[in-house]
């Protein structure tokens, strides 16, 4: 036991370091300005200012988050620094999690491997970065959803290894945290569903009734917290508002959602994301079978029957060689045929192992249930049980994207963890038990092992350059500081100054279809309901609505970014979709501005590189032409920004900060 607690510690100290590696090498270089993190850093400030959630403000998820976010801009003032914070702190909640979770099935350096690939897998992954990422709900679902299997995982442990019955007392828990997950992330509260019910009735296996009762316990405890708080909401907002237009229960989704959640999932190609889960379980077959022959070789050859090691006569001796041959043959095979896999399939992680996840878990489901049946009580059974209500987490974990479990990306950041879990299990546990000797076993485990810590270091390897490498330009202002990519920071910034020299704070600023993160950080409102516009937001009322509150709120500027939708279907903003949206602003605005390295008016929407177009109101744009030209005249013996723009010249002025010449209306 002490050695155990002590290898227990090396672990904290490496995963420690690790993650203090991670934080040092992304270093405000988490998350992207334009896509969904306006939402994250505005909702809870519109929330401050007494406006309400879905009724005002448009969320599709619970209101967990932004409450929470709200009470802490509320506490320490809105700030990018609240939401870093909330970030790392959830962070090193969900990965001590994985580990203690890990540790309840698994030796020290098994939990160890599994938690550093969570780590450089999902925490630090940029486009699913925990730190800011495009979704705090999905953040605060994941821990959640984590704390809710602790303490089940806890019950299973309780109920069968002690002689005194088992409390509702860590059902009741579990359920509050489970209605805590559902308040943030409505599907990731339903994987807490199934988890719950599962342990309930292992719990009281083989009586049903006792298992019913916690089952109840536990559905009732999440079902009452979760809808009375849905039911507080809408005595306020109306149910029509909070389960209509916000889609709670996902039967009504705008086709272009629709489409989007069919292509995340693989139901788009559904043939073709089933063979692409075939050949992930053919490349973990071809690499089992290389570690299987490693290790047997390791391993070494088996003595006669009936004599000890070494005393093999020389039939005995023959034979192991020949054994020794056939597993040199079926290595060298293995290696041949993974490198054809490499060469017609790809070795990226989009086509990585855990495309094969939900048919190996649905694989270890059935395996643990003939285990279940064929054990008589003991700790091997809890261990079955606390596999089991694993497995079944991380499936339920997996439905958003199940045909297609990408190991990059934002949603398998915080749909994998426990998938990872289970996957260094199969390698340390059945497979490495596959082996009849010792040394062949202890031979798997170290090779899978290592593989997977090499793995992590790799990957860490990998996002530490591109962190690096890639985000370069500061955006700082006096509510925080991110570090972007050359195109966005360069936009940024210039759409910052811009919007601090032609606007006052809180003036309305709208942008669209992404990219709110430019009202937060420049202390303006945006006067639309969404944040977001992207497709299947604004339908033909939602556009007659977002003209309103921009007449309302008497918009003075109009920010369109360069962001494309084709995920969605519908590709760019005013051509394919929002067209009347689009058609309004063209005529009541003039383009009076573009933002980015490259100042070409004639620049659409998907063009490289990146750029962002203002649109002014036509009497606000003739205003900033005549002050930009006197200003001009004034402070620079150059001709002034719109003569050298007609004329050719190159001598650089206020051009030069990345603002074009306004045209008149």
């Amino acid at each position: 036991m002490t050695a155990a607690r002590a290898r227990d510690r090396a672990w904290f100290a490496i995963l420690a370091a690790s993650f203090g590696f991670g934080l040092a090498v992304s270093w405000h270089r988490w998350g992207n300005p334009l896509i969904d993190t306006g939402r994250e850093m505005n909702q809870p400030l519109r929330l401050l200012g007494g406006e309400m959630l879905y009724s005002d403000i448009r969320h599709i998820y619970g209101p967990l988050s932004p409450w929470l976010h709200a009470a802490l801009f509320h506490m320490f003032g809105p700030s990018l620094t609240v939401l870093y914070t909330d970030g790392i702190i959830s962070a090193i909640i969900i990965l001590a999690l994985v580990y203690w979770l890990g540790r309840q099935i698994m030796s020290p350096a098994a939990a160890g491997a599994a938690t550093l690939n969570v780590m450089w897998l999902c925490v630090f992954k940029p486009a699913g970065v925990y730190i800011l990422p495009y979704s705090y709900n999905s953040l605060h679902g994941t821990a959640l959803g984590l704390i809710t299997l602790a303490i089940l995982t806890a019950a299973l442990k309780r109920g069968r290894e002690t002689t005194h019955p088992i409390s509702m007392m860590p059902f009741a828990l579990a359920g509050i945290a489970a209605g805590l997950t559902i308040l943030a992330k409505t599907e990731m509260g339903l994987a807490t569903q199934a988890a719950g019910v599962t342990a309930a009735v292992l719990v009281g296996y083989p009586d049903l009734r006792r298992g019913a009762t916690f089952a109840a316990v536990f559905v009732g405890s999440a079902a009452c917290l979760a809808l009375g708080v849905y039911a507080i909401i809408a005595a306020r907002v109306g149910w029509s508002t909070l389960v209509s237009d916000n889609w709670l229960l996902l039967y009504n989704m705008a086709p272009e959602l629709t489409f989007y959640n069919r292509r995340i999932s693989g139901f788009d190609h559904p043939l073709r994301s089933i063979g692409r889960m075939l050949i992930a379980i053919v490349k973990l077959g071809i690499l089992g079978a290389i570690v299987g022959a490693v290790s047997t070789l390791i391993g070494g050859a088996r003595p006669a029957r009936g004599q000890p090691d070494g005393a093999h006569d020389a039939e005995g001796r023959e034979s192991a060689r020949g054994t020794v041959s056939r597993r040199w043959i079926v290595l060298g095979a293995a290696v041949l045929l993974l490198v054809v896999m490499a060469v017609t399939t790809g070795l990226d992680w989009d086509k990585g192992p855990y495309l094969a996840m939900p048919l190996l878990l649905a694989g270890v489901l059935l395996m643990l249930a003939g285990r279940l049946r064929a054990e008589a009580g003991g700790n091997r059974s809890v261990q079955t049980r606390i596999l089991i209500v694993y497995a079944v987490y991380a499936l339920a974990s997996l439905a958003r994207m199940v045909l297609h479990v990408r190991s990059g990306g934002a949603y398998g950041s915080f749909l994998l963890p426990m998938s990872v879990v289970i996957f260094t299990y199969l390698w340390v546990g059945p497979f490495a038990e596959l082996f009849p000797q010792v040394r062949a076993r202890h031979a798997a485990r170290t090779i899978a092992l290592s593989l997977l810590v090499a793995v992590a270091v790799v990957n860490a390897g990998v996002l530490a350059y591109r962190y690096r490498t890639r985000n370069t330009v500061v955006v700082a202002t006096s509510r925080g500081t991110i570090i972007a990519e050359p195109d966005v920071g360069q936009a940024w910034n210039e759409a910052l100054v811009y919007i601090n020299e032609y606007t006052r704070p809180g003036d309305a600023v709208a942008v669209m279809p992404e990219g709110t993160s430019l009202d937060f950080l420049s202390g303006r409102r945006n006067p639309l309901r969404e944040e977001i516009t992207t497709p299947g937001f604004l339908d033909a009322a939602g556009e007659t609505r977002a003209i309103r509150q921009l007449q309302e709120a008497d918009t003075r500027l109009v920010l369109i970014t360069n962001r494309t939708t084709a995920e969605f279907g519908p590709a760019v903003f005013g051509r394919d979709y929002s067209l009347r949206l689009m058609g309004w602003i063209e005529a009541h605005y003039t383009p009076c501005a573009i933002f980015g390295p490259v100042k070409d008016p004639h620049l659409q929407i998907g063009d490289r590189p990146f750029f962002i177009r203002a649109y002014c109101a036509r009497e606000m744009a003739s205003t900033t032409h005549l002050f930009r030209l006197l200003h001009a005249a004034l402070t620079t013996s150059q001709p002034p920004a719109a003569y050298r723009h007609r004329h050719g010249t190159s001598r650089r002025g206020p051009l030069s900060r990345g603002i074009s010449a306004p045209s008149a209306g």
